[in-house]
């Protein structure tokens, strides 16, 4: 993940049956060591060739597979991928994921902890989080709800500033390779409005441009 944002768009969920009773996850998973690699089932198995001494990709592989039960419904949903020294499982903690924890009320918006972008360092840190950010009442971050975004970085002098955007857009010039594109943007040292050196200042600042939003959309 790049972006606070990745932590809530983009991730589907499994889904339960219709008027599923008891809507509840069993969650498992195992290892199949050494499979053979196929082209297609049933054919003779794959021989792999590179050139490369220290390439990974052998004729055989680990394959990691996910089980996802509904006892109650009877939905469930398999989930198989190649296990290799880049990818796998871990066990980590919502504290590092951002995702999990509560938001916080800042000047009439909800904070959203997210990954952070730079991320060396912070956890110990007052600001351990970049956020996304929705309106109030928002019970779920999605793609509908997000007005804004925030995340740490650096001033000219190496100082914290924080990075804003603020009110979706799909035609936004700012937010390139994102999932939301925006309609303004702060690099948090003075271009794009005031520098913003504190998540507070940063959050004032997008609640000024969604004002602004609304009251052109008057």
């Amino acid at each position: 993940m790049i972006s606070p944002l990745d932590t809530y768009i983009g991730w589907d969920r499994p889904m339960h049956n219709k008027l599923c009773k008891r809507p509840e996850w069993d969650i498992s998973w195992r290892t199949e060591e050494r499979k053979d690699r196929y082209h297609y089932r049933g054919d003779d198995p794959l021989k792999h060739k590179c050139a490369q001494e220290d390439c990974t990709h052998l004729n055989y592989y680990d394959e990691k597979v996910v089980r996802v039960v509904c006892k109650s419904c009877g939905a469930a949903h398999i989930i198989t991928g190649e296990q290799t020294s880049d990818t796998g499982e871990s066990t980590t903690s919502t504290k590092y994921l951002g995702y999990g924890l509560q938001p916080r009320q800042v000047s009439g918006l909800l904070l959203w902890p997210g990954h952070p972008y730079l991320e060396f360092g912070r956890l110990g840190t007052t600001e351990p989080h970049d956020f996304v950010l929705t309106r109030t009442k928002v019970k779920e971050v999605t793609e509908a709800t997000v007005v804004g975004q925030i995340t740490q970085s650096r001033g000219e002098r190496g100082g914290i500033v924080w990075t804003a955007l603020a009110v979706p857009d799909p035609g936004g010039q700012f937010g390139y390779g994102q999932k939301i594109r925006w309609a303004h943007a702060n690099d948090g040292r003075g271009r794009g409005g005031t520098p913003l050196r504190s998540v507070g200042s940063a959050t004032r600042w997008i609640g000024e441009r969604l004002t602004e939003a609304q009251g052109n959309a008057a």
